[in-house]
């Protein structure tokens, strides 16, 4: 019996197993092969990065140049303009000139006699609303020669009825020529119109709804039109800022308010 026993509890306790052999350490070559391999990869990020750079400067630099050429096109239109306004207020002036060295009774009662025969022209098809603006300023002008005739003051007679006589041949150029205002030319008045705004106005570099607006001109401020291109006026403010502005948003400078 002990001797079986002696066999059962040898049996229970037997000897754990040997411990594993531990992982062998890495080399010094495998160390170099993983940094390098870890360099490799961030050299290659890094070269991604440079290239969507270069790509976003390059990107840039074609804006700019386009930008620069933009500007440098809106300076050469600028000058442009200025040279055609400093043109058309000179020539206005002359012909005002010439129109009050010529003033007299004939030659006002011919004038007027002309004008009226033109708005009655114009009065025989129907007229669109920025149409009638302008018609209106003409009959106010036509008005003003009548009155002025009457009281024998024949150099305000030929005036009033030249400045009708505008408003009446650019309602006329307005309907035979349908191109765009941009392919206009800007027609000069034969003499400066005195006006002024009926509402704020945008003061415009050029006769466009698109052109930069160089000033908001405040409701009853004095205005010359010196010109017009399609539906736009070329005026020149009381402080001397020139530009442009629509014919519907002035009115004849004694209007009753």
């Amino acid at each position: 019996m002990l001797l079986s026993l002696g066999m059962a509890g040898c049996g229970v306790f037997s000897p754990p197993p040997p411990p594993e052999p531990p992982a062998e350490p890495a080399t010094p070559d495998t160390r170099w092969q993983q940094e390098a391999e870890r360099l490799e990869k961030l050299l290659a990020e890094k070269e991604v990065e440079k290239e969507s750079q270069q790509q976003e400067i390059e990107r840039l630099e074609k804006l700019l140049t386009e930008k620069e050429g933009k500007i440098r096109t809106q300076q050469v239109r600028q000058k442009d303009q200025a040279k055609t306004l400093k043109e058309t207020s000179s020539q206005a002036v002359h012909a005002q000139v010439k129109l009050r060295r010529l003033a007299t009774r004939p030659a006002a009662a011919s004038t007027i006699a002309e004008a009226e025969v033109a708005m009655e022209a114009l009065r025989a098809s129907p007229l669109t609303a920025s149409e009638q603006g302008i018609q209106a300023l003409a009959q106010y002008f036509l008005s003003m020669a009548a009155a002025a005739y009457a009281q024998d003051n024949h150099v305000a007679a030929v005036e009033h009825a030249a400045h009708a006589r505008g408003f009446i041949d650019m309602l006329k150029s307005n309907r035979v020529s349908r191109t765009s205002d941009a392919h206009r030319a800007a027609t000069p008045f034969e003499a400066p119109i005195p006006l002024r705004t009926a509402v704020n106005t945008n003061l415009r570099q050029a006769p466009s709804l698109g052109a930069a607006i160089l000033v908001v001109l405040k409701r009853n401020v004095a205005v010359t039109a010196e010109a017009y291109q399609g539906d736009w006026l070329q005026v020149q403010a009381a402080d001397g800022q020139s530009g442009w502005v629509l014919g519907t948003l002035v009115e004849p400078p004694e209007t009753e308010r």
